[in-house]
């Protein structure tokens, strides 16, 4: 599959780059700046097409079930279906960010994605041109840059495309969740902060990304009311992790209960230390 139609106009170097660095740095996403070639799915079509949207649940719950030979509610089904895109997509535009101070201008209307295999949870084309930086980017002056003032107006600009982005998904999976606006906004930051985490974390620079996330998301920013949340937790042998709990449950547990997640907020903080150190 080519991602990159050579008909469209010249995609923003400047941004390519900054995506083939992301992809470098973290092997779990894939982003080509361009018009993407046959079998791919305009993203906004989630958004905009029922049918659309029931597909993509459909094979959601097939990949669930061929997986782990189990049968999701429909609300499990939803929230991993909404999970598998937003994950990368946050990481999408919070990757650049945390890695060259870069914010890329993505809308939903600018990604393509390929629904037939698990690429769609990795793999976008993009034809968005556009990128916001400070004032001492080397690349401030290229085509496509919009310089911001400092580093808050850059850090607004970031949750601004967040939101914007992914605003018309919250709206059509919400009832399929069954779960409230600020829920569900609620979600979108957890997101958010995962994927930057793990990208810190990757990289050997998770106390950076803690930092940079707590000072992104001090509660109260926007649709994001909540903080990044972190905090230590003393390990069996008096060793310290470092820790958040999800503001909203995954609902893993009702596919595998025996398996929670280490940030998971049906876990007691003695159990996210088992399960941190191993135990579990």
């Amino acid at each position: 599959m080519t991602l990159l139609d050579l008909r469209q106009p010249t995609p923003c170097p400047a941004l390519a780059d900054t995506f083939r660095e992301l992809g470098e740095a973290c092997s779990l996403i894939e982003v080509e700046v361009g018009h993407p070639g046959a079998g791919t799915l305009h993203a906004s079509r989630m958004a905009e097409d029922p049918e659309v949207l029931a597909g993509v649940l459909l094979a959601e719950r097939r990949r669930i079930t061929t997986t782990l030979e189990a049968d999701p509610r429909d609300d499990a089904v939803a929230m991993w279906a909404l999970h598998g895109y937003a994950w990368y997509a946050c990481l999408m535009l919070a990757g650049p960010w945390f890695l060259r101070r870069r914010v890329p201008h993505v809308s939903l209307d600018d990604v393509w994605i390929d629904t037939g295999s698990d690429r769609m949870r990795r793999s976008f084309g993009v034809s968005a041109r556009t990128f916001a930086c400070l004032p001492d980017d080397p690349r401030a002056r290229a085509s496509g840059a919009r310089v911001v003032a400092d580093e808050a107006a850059l850090r607004a600009e970031l949750l601004r495309g967040v939101a914007d982005h992914l605003a018309p998904l919250l709206t059509v999976f919400r009832p399929h969740l069954r779960r409230g606006e600020q829920v569900l906004w609620g979600m979108a930051a957890d997101e958010l902060v995962s994927g930057v985490w793990y990208l810190g974390r990757t990289r050997g620079e998770g106390e950076r990304a803690v930092r940079e996330l707590e000072a992104l998301l001090p509660g109260g920013v926007g649709h994001f009311k909540r903080e990044a949340g972190f905090r230590t937790l003393v390990g069996s042998r008096g060793q310290t992790h470092r820790n958040r709990t999800q503001s909203v449950c995954c609902l893993w547990y009702t596919l595998n209960p025996d398996a929670l997640c280490s940030t998971c907020p049906r876990a007691s903080d003695d159990r996210q230390v088992a399960i941190l150190e191993g135990r579990e």
